[in-house]
């Protein structure tokens, strides 16, 4: 009986206490979800063409040949399969910034079960909500997206939310937060861990040169790169200055992801259930190919 209510108790140390604060911790949530959904808005969504002149509002889509609306369609309706995969880099993605989050505010990042599940948990429980109750007023959820191609039924910002939702019971989330610790020091979870506190941190901090672009133009944003000064302070992070910083997440995953699975795969504590997630589904990509193409 003890043993039961032990496992159930919260933490209640400190640094626990402070991240239940949930704008913090949802602010770490928000962000990551941000970071991976303007791939997906951006990089498959709009980058089909959807929403081009020549096929968007509806009545020009009407206009189109039907081999075209079929695959605009089909290319819309099957856009978030990509991200279902990625379940073992959204954990480490979220925890690197999680730890830039605490840094910030001046509190102990654990690398503990209880202290990470508490935003495991807050970032759950916030897809959970984007699927079914979502503020369709923040930038999360794309309007424009909602009756594309005059149907109701492509839930094109739903699936989204659902590729990143998987039926995992608590057990396995536990898991999960156990493999990450167990594996906290591999390169590889450490690319990815500080590259979102990297990341995180350009968004945040008011003097990074990210937020201090001199331009109205949304698009100049959409195409920064880091400059030698901003990888000052970050050696474990591999973000590149080639590349774009909202590139970065695809980057990090292509790069990534083989070498988590075959982590997860040598872990003593294997799961078929997120084995199967993690090894099905297409490879990521920076961009699909337009309709146009």
């Amino acid at each position: 009986m003890n043993k039961k209510n032990n496992k159930n108790k919260k933490c209640n140390c400190d640094s626990c206490k402070e991240m239940r604060t949930l704008d913090r911790i949802d602010r770490v949530s928000r962000w990551v979800l941000g970071t991976v959904k303007w791939t997906y808005d951006f990089g498959y969504i709009i980058s089909s063409g959807a929403l081009s002149d020549k096929n968007h509002p509806i009545e020009k889509f009407k206009n189109l040949k039907d081999d075209e609306k079929k695959y605009l369609i089909n290319t819309c309706e099957k856009a978030y399969k990509p991200f279902k995969k990625y379940l073992l880099f959204y954990i480490c993605y979220l925890f690197g910034a999680y730890f830039q989050q605490c840094k910030r505010h001046k509190i102990e990042f654990k690398f503990e079960k209880d202290f990470l599940m508490i935003q495991l948990k807050s970032f759950r429980k916030m897809i959970e909500t984007f699927y079914y109750s979502p503020n369709k007023k923040t930038n999360l959820w794309m309007k424009l997206f909602d009756n594309l191609f005059g149907k109701k039924d492509l839930n094109i910002n739903k699936n989204f939310f659902l590729a990143l939702f998987p039926p995992l019971k608590n057990e396995q989330l536990e898991l999960i937060v156990d493999w990450f610790i167990k594996y906290k020091e591999n390169p590889t979870v450490e690319n990815i861990f500080y590259s979102a506190a990297h990341y995180f941190h350009m968004e945040l901090d008011e003097n990074s040169s990210f937020n201090n672009i001199k331009t109205d133009n949304a698009l100049d944003k959409h195409l920064f790169k880091l400059t030698k000064k901003d990888l000052k302070g970050f050696n474990k992070s591999i973000l590149q200055a080639e590349i774009p910083i909202r590139n970065s997440f695809v980057y990090l995953a292509l790069t990534t992801h083989e070498k988590l699975k075959k982590l997860f795969i040598e872990y003593e504590a294997n799961d078929v259930l997120i084995k199967k997630i993690i090894s099905i589904g297409p490879d990521i990509s920076y961009q699909i190919e337009s309709l146009k193409n």
